[in-house]
C-alpha cells in the first residue's frame, strides 16, 4: 500500500548544498536510529550550512545585503567571537525571511519552530529540571521535511531578488529567442526548483509586459521564448497562472492596441483556453469590425486558428484602399480571393486599369485557382475585356508559370481571350 510519507532518501537528494546534504543523511540516519534530538539538531545544522552557501553564491552575483553578511560572517571566523557568533544564528531566519527572502513568512513559522526545538534538544538548561525532552518521531521527521522543502531544495535567490535576476536576464540582448535555448537558459537558475510564488509572478509580469508595455519586436521574442520555457518547466503553475490573470490582463488593452494580442497568442501557444467567454467575444468581434488602419494585421488575425473565421468575413469586406496600402509578403489565399473579386467586379475601365497594377505586383502570389478564375471570367467583364492592363497582367501571370503553358494558353482561347494567346508547339 502506499504512503502518503515523502521519502527520507528522496528529501536527502533534494539538497542542493553538499554540506547541507551530509548533515541531512546524518539527520536522517538519526531518525531511523530513534536518536530524535540528533535528527533535530543536525537538520538545523543543515540549514544553517545551506543559508551561509546562498549567502556566498548571492555575494558573488552581487548582492550588496549579501556581500555585508558573507564580510560579517568571516570577521566571527577570524576573530572567534561565539557571542556574535550565537548572534548570527539566532538572527539567521530572519534574515532569510526579511532582507533576501528565501522563506515566506509561513516558512518561517515553521523553521522557527525547527529552530526551538533544536534549542531544546542541545540546550539541557532549556527544560525543566529532572525532565529530559523527548521528540516525537513525527515532530522529527516533520522537522526534516520542512527544512528540505522550505531551504535546502531551492536555488540561492527565490523573492523579489529572484524574480528582478530573471526580469532582467530576459531583458538582455542575449537572452535566447529560441525555445529551447531559452529551456536550457532557465532550468538551471532559480526556475529549477522555484517556489510557486516565483514562478506565478515571472509569468504575470512576463505577459504584462507583452500585452501593455514593450512594442520591441525583439524583446517579445525573448519574453515569449522565456514563457514557453517556464510553461515547459511547470506546466500546472503557468496554466493555473494564466487561467486567472490572462483575461483580466487583456481586458486592460485598449481598443486601439487589440492587434497587439495576435502576437502574443501565436508566439505562446494554447492559451486562448485561459480567457474568458467575453474577452473571446470582444477579440473575435474586434477582427470582424478591423479598423482600416489596423487591417494589414488581418494575416496574423487569420494565421490564428479561433480568430480565422472572423478575419475572413473581414477580408471578404475590404475595399480597395486597404488591400493598396498593405504589403503582403505571403499573400494568404483569402487575400488574393478578394484581390481577384475586387478586379473582375470592376465598374470602370479606370478602375480595371488600376487595379490590374496591383494585380500584377501580386501576381506571383497567386494559386492556381486564382489564375482560372481571372482568365475563366475576365471576358464576362466589359470594363475588364477594354483596359489596356488586361494585356499586361496576363503576360505577368503567363510568366510565373503558375499553371502550365498547355493550360494557360486554352484557357484563353476558350474564354474569350484568345487575342491574348500564344500558339503552343
Amino acid at each position: 500500500m502506499s504512503t502518503p510519507l515523502t521519502d527520507l532518501d528522496e528529501l536527502i537528494l533534494r539538497c542542493r548544498d553538499d554540506r547541507a546534504k551530509a548533515y541531512l543523511r546524518e539527520a536522517v540516519a538519526s531518525y531511523r536510529a530513534g536518536a530524535f534530538r540528533s535528527a533535530i539538531v543536525a537538520t538545523w545544522i543543515a540549514v544553517c550550512f545551506d543559508f551561509i552557501e546562498k549567502l556566498q553564491e548571492l555575494a558573488l552575483a552581487g548582492d550588496k545585503e549579501a556581500e555585508g553578511q558573507v564580510s560579517e560572517l568571516e570577521k566571527i571566523r577570524s576573530s572567534g567571537d561565539v557571542a556574535r557568533a550565537l548572534r548570527f544564528e539566532r538572527d539567521l531566519l530572519v534574515s532569510a525571511r526579511d532582507k533576501f527572502e528565501l522563506i515566506s513568512p509561513l516558512e518561517y513559522l515553521d523553521l522557527s519552530r525547527l529552530q526551538e526545538d533544536r534549542n531544546r534538544c542541545a540546550h539541557p538548561s532549556l527544560v525543566a529540571e529532572g525532565e529530559a525532552y523527548n521528540p516525537s518521531a513525527e515532530l522529527a521527521r516533520l522537522h526534516i521535511r520542512s527544512a528540505v522543502v522550505s531551504v535546502l531544495q531551492h536555488a540561492p535567490a527565490q523573492g523579489k531578488y529572484a524574480l528582478d535576476r530573471l526580469l532582467k536576464e530576459v531583458e538582455s540582448d542575449y537572452f535566447p529567442t529560441k525555445f529551447q535555448d531559452a529551456l536550457d537558459f532557465l532550468s538551471t537558475g532559480p526556475l529549477r526548483r522555484p517556489r510557486e510564488s516565483l514562478v506565478r509572478n515571472l509569468v504575470v509580469v512576463l505577459a504584462k509586459t507583452f500585452l501593455l508595455v514593450t512594442k520591441d519586436f525583439k524583446y517579445k521574442r525573448r519574453i515569449s521564448a522565456a514563457l514557453k520555457a517556464t510553461a515547459h518547466l511547470h506546466p500546472s503553475l503557468f496554466n493555473a497562472t494564466l487561467e486567472e490573470k490572462l483575461s483580466p490582463l487583456v481586458r486592460q488593452v485598449a481598443d486601439s492596441e487589440l492587434y497587439s494580442t495576435f502576437s502574443f497568442f501565436q508566439q505562446v501557444p494554447d492559451v486562448w483556453q485561459f480567457l474568458a467567454v467575453d474577452v473571446r467575444q470582444k477579440l473575435s468581434n474586434y477582427v470582424l469590425d478591423m479598423p482600416s488602419s489596423h487591417f494589414d494585421y488581418v494575416d496574423a488575425a487569420l494565421s490564428f486558428a479561433p480568430l480565422r473565421e472572423a478575419a475572413q468575413r473581414r477580408i471578404k469586406r475590404a475595399t480597395r484602399k486597404e488591400l493598396a496600402e498593405i504589403i503582403f509578403f505571403d499573400l494568404p489565399s483569402e487575400v488574393g480571393d478578394r484581390f481577384v473579386d475586387i478586379y473582375l467586379d470592376s465598374q470602370s475601365f479606370d478602375q480595371a486599369n488600376s487595379w490590374a497594377k496591383h494585380m500584377i505586383t501580386h501576381s506571383g502570389d497567386f494559386s492556381a485557382d486564382h489564375v482560372r478564375r481571372i482568365l475563366q471570367d475576365a471576358s464576362a467583364n466589359g470594363e475588364v475585356l477594354g483596359s489596356f492592363e488586361l494585356g499586361p497582367l496576363i503576360s505577368a501571370l503567363r510568366k510565373r508559370k503558375i499553371l502550365s503553358t498547355h493550360e494557360f494558353e486554352t484557357l484563353l482561347t476558350n474564354h474569350g481571350l484568345e487575342d491574348y494567346a500564344e500558339d503552343v508547339e
